[in-house]
């Protein structure tokens, strides 16, 4: 429905909506990671990566992982994948959206194992929700997406979840050995998330290796012509 209407739309107001919705979704995003800070039963590899770094430097968990971001954008780039507002709408908003959360901290502290465990789970699926959204728009990947798809792509044969799960392994190592939170959280997130992406992409029929993504100047032209 969302992109009916944005073929509605001129191409200048196509893309504004685009970022705008971009923008909200990766804001819903940085709610499931406050989620998971909230379980405090481990995070997930990227989530560790990011409380590493700001365990090791002087900085909040939602810099680090806007830093972080920036620089994978970088891999991302050697990869071949697009660079596009989606990238950068990423890079920023997710680690607003977390600190937001957080500041704001709509979710009770509970000491009930059950309930940390199933916030956690909910927050699984709210990131994966939020990427198929924001990937729709097809302004390019966030700069940890992109790079899923990236060698998604040299492996085909291969579900994205899978994938997922490989790069998580990966991230974590280094996460553990900068001193992230470890628990029962990250080893789910490692083999679950990408379970949980596999079942949530194929029940809206997504694919997202099959998305042709727009870099940030086709965004940009189109906006200051209006054209395509």
């Amino acid at each position: 429905m969302i992109e009916k209407l944005w073929s509605s739309l001129s191409p200048r107001k196509s893309r504004i909506v685009k970022m705008l919705w971009s923008a909200l979704t990766m804001f819903f995003i940085g709610f499931g990671i406050y989620l998971q800070i909230e379980a405090d039963i481990g995070f997930p590899s990227w989530n560790a990566l990011n409380q590493g770094f700001s365990i090791v430097f002087p900085i909040t968990y939602g810099t680090a992982s806007i830093l972080i971001g920036l620089s994978i954008v970088f891999v991302d780039l050697a990869m071949k994948e697009p660079i596009g507002m989606g990238t950068l709408i990423d890079a920023v908003c997710v680690g607003l959206g977390t600190d937001f959360f957080a500041w704001l901290d709509p979710v009770p502290e509970v000491d009930s194992f059950v309930f940390k465990l199933f916030i956690f789970l909910v927050s699984l699926f709210i990131l994966s929700i939020g990427q198929y959204f924001y990937m729709i728009a097809g302004l390019s990947c966030g700069p940890r997406d992109a790079l899923l798809v990236a060698i998604g792509k040299r492996c085909k044969k291969i579900s994205i979840g899978t994938v997922n799960n490989i790069i998580s392994a990966v991230v974590l190592a280094v996460s553990w050995l900068m001193g992230a939170t470890i628990g029962i959280g990250t080893v789910i997130s490692v083999f679950g998330l990408g379970m949980i992406m596999d079942w949530t992409f194929k029940a809206v029929r997504f694919e997202p290796r099959n998305i042709t993504h727009e870099n940030i100047g086709a965004t940009v032209k189109a906006i200051i012509t209006d054209k395509e």
